[in-house]
């Protein structure tokens, strides 16, 4: 299951078509960073400067 979605840098769609984004990739989250191989959890950094940060309630 991807993690990228549970992330507070998620940033939502409201096309639903429209590709995932987040703070890290503004253009669009690399297919390997939300299916797999990268662990995003594990990373110290996914990009430009933001790591997953889990968004808890």
């Amino acid at each position: 299951m991807a993690d990228c979605p549970c992330c507070k840098n998620c940033i939502e769609q409201t096309d639903k078509n429209a590709p995932l984004i987040c703070k890290a990739f503004p253009d669009g989250i690399p297919k390997e960073y939300i299916w797999g191989p990268v662990d995003v959890k594990k990373l110290r950094e996914c990009n430009n400067g933001y790591k997953y940060e889990e968004d808890l309630p």
